[in-house]
This record gives structure tokens, C-alpha cells and sequence, in this order.
């Protein structure tokens, strides 16, 4: 007699038990569900991150076109003979503008008193900024803190609210319509930053320079000088560079103390284009603010190279 397969068995594989085939399928579906979700994800993100893509290219459209419109009509402006205060593109671009600013009397002497104010300054500001910030940065004294507070304070007051004393105090001592008085005093206004400026620099030169200058026979003085400012010689350029510009936009100082017409920056001279009742000379003054910003561009692609030298030689701290 032949035997008879048992029940729920049949051919040579054995059949699953039904909640056994349902496992399968259920851990199958599993299987399915992580990688699904997984390409929503995906979806989700990639859609976002073009959305954001979009938004930030319009925001950068928008503003690029929000600073350089104003350029655009300056230099259109600059190459048209007769300029007026409508926008128009230069049918027959000239050079007259330029050639009239450039030849006009005093442009010259303007512009050498403007560069004298502006580099005696920073220099002078940048010297008082590395002799007041040693001893504020290696040294821990009592008021230390009060001092760099008054400091902070000082840069955020305003000039117009001490020209009427300072035109007093000029006054007294017979230093109106003087170069060097007012130089001085813009150097004092751009003093309380650089000093801000060259402790924060100073504070991230290791003092272990200084001690080995110090082993071999120098001062501390003499460490500090053929040492240290040495290596902080980016952070001196970006001092001298801050105070330059702010000492080459500065108006009102050299407009309130300095009174002859050879004596006038650059700055201040600009109003002979503007005539009685409203009358602008616009094409001349838009030469005039390329020529007047031809220094501080100059200056910068100068020095644009230069700023991260010293400070990525590896004799900070870190």
C-alpha cells in the first residue's frame, strides 16, 4: 500500500503554515515601507532646497541690482557732455567731465591736502593704537576694564556734538585754518578704535615670541618692535586702512576748522558743483566721485591680498 502524504504537506517542498506566509508578506511590506518613506524624504528636501536656491538668487538679484543701478548712473553721467538729473544712457560718450575736473583750479591742491589729512591720521592714530594696546593686552591691572569701557565709549560719540567746543578750543590757540591742528584731532577720534582694534589682534600673538626675545638680551620694548608688530603687520595695515578711508570720507571736521580755499580736502571741495538756486553741474560732479573714489579703491586692491599673510604665518595662538 502507498502511504498518503499528511495533510498540508504535498510534492517535495513542504507547505508554510498560513501565519508563517503572512510573516513573510508582512516583513516584505515592511521592507517596502522604510524606502518609500525614505524617497519622500528625498523628494521633500530636493524640493526645498530648490525653493531656497530661487529665493536666495532673487534676494542676491535685488540687492545687486539695488547698489549697482546708483554706479550705473554715475558712470553714465560721468561720460555725458551735458548730465542732467534724468537717467540716460550716452549717446556719444566724452570724456569732458573728466578732463574739466582734472584741469580745474585747486583740484590738485585739494587732493593733496585730502591724502595728507587722511594718511597723517591713520598713521598717527595707528601709532597710538600699538603703544596703548600693549599694556591694555599684557598687563591685568586695577581699571583695566574702566578704561576699555571709557574707550568704547568714546568711539560712539558723535563729532557734531563737540565741533562748537573745539572751534573754541581751536580758537584760543590761534589754530583755525591749520593742517596740522586738525590732523591731529582726527587722529584722536580714530584712536579709541584702532586701540579696540590692535589689542584684539594683540591678544592672539603668543607671548612666547616676546620671552624668547627676552632670553636673548632684549627688552621688552625691543621685543615688541622687532618682534611682535613684525608679525602683526596685516593687523597695522588693516588699522591704517580703516583710518585712511575714514580720514578720506571725513567732511565735517575739515569743513567747520578750515576756512581757505588751498587748504580744502578733497572731501569738502566737492560743493563748487553746486551752483546758486539749485543749479548741479551733475556731470562734472559724477566725475569728480569716480576721481575722489579712485584712492580708497586703489588702496584696497593693495592691500586685499595682503590682510591674511602674517595672521596664517602660525605664530597665534590656537
Amino acid at each position: 500500500m502507498t502511504a498518503s502524504a499528511p495533510p498540508g504537506r504535498g510534492g517535495i517542498f513542504p507547505a508554510a503554515p498560513p501565519d508563517a506566509a503572512q510573516r513573510i508578506t508582512a516583513g516584505m511590506g515592511s521592507r517596502r515601507a522604510p524606502a518609500t518613506s525614505a524617497r519622500r524624504r528625498f523628494r521633500r528636501f530636493s524640493s526645498r532646497r530648490i525653493r531656497t536656491s530661487v529665493l536666495m538668487t532673487v534676494v542676491f538679484v535685488v540687492a545687486f541690482c539695488f547698489f549697482a543701478l546708483p554706479l550705473f548712473v554715475l558712470l553714465s553721467s560721468a561720460f555725458t557732455a551735458n548730465a542732467t538729473d534724468s537717467f540716460q544712457v550716452p549717446s556719444h560718450p566724452t570724456l569732458g567731465n573728466f578732463i574739466g575736473v582734472a584741469t580745474g583750479p585747486g583740484f590738485g591742491l585739494s587732493l593733496l591736502n585730502g591724502f595728507i589729512l587722511a594718511a597723517g591720521s591713520a598713521v598717527l592714530a595707528a601709532a597710538l593704537g600699538a603703544v596703548a594696546a600693549y599694556p591694555l593686552s599684557r598687563f591685568r591691572f586695577r581699571g583695566r576694564v574702566g578704561f576699555l569701557l571709557v574707550v568704547l565709549f568714546v568711539t560712539g560719540v558723535p563729532v557734531t556734538a563737540l565741533i562748537v567746543p573745539l572751534f573754541e578750543f581751536f580758537r584760543s590757540f590761534n589754530w583755525l585754518d591749520s593742517l596740522l591742528p586738525v590732523t591731529l584731532l582726527m587722529a584722536a577720534f580714530a584712536t579709541p578704535i584702532s586701540i579696540w582694534l590692535m589689542k584684539t589682534f594683540l591678544d592672539n600673538v603668543d607671548p612666547g615670541f616676546e620671552e624668547a626675545a627676552w632670553v636673548d638680551g632684549a627688552n621688552r620694548i625691543q621685543g615688541y618692535v622687532r618682534v611682535v608688530l613684525p608679525i602683526m603687520t596685516s593687523g597695522l595695515l588693516v588699522v591704517f586702512v580703516l583710518n585712511f578711508i575714514q580720514g578720506w570720507a571725513n567732511f565735517y571736521i575739515p569743513f567747520i576748522l578750515l576756512s581757505t580755499t588751498s587748504k580744502l580736502p578733497i572731501a569738502v571741495t566737492i560743493y563748487q558743483f553746486f551752483g546758486s538756486y539749485g543749479a548741479v553741474e551733475y556731470g562734472r560732479l559724477a566725475a569728480f566721485s569716480i576721481f575722489y573714489s579712485i584712492p580708497a579703491i586703489v588702496l584696497y586692491l593693495f592691500t586685499g591680498g595682503r590682510f591674511g599673510g602674517s595672521f596664517a604665518s602660525g605664530a597665534f595662538k590656537g
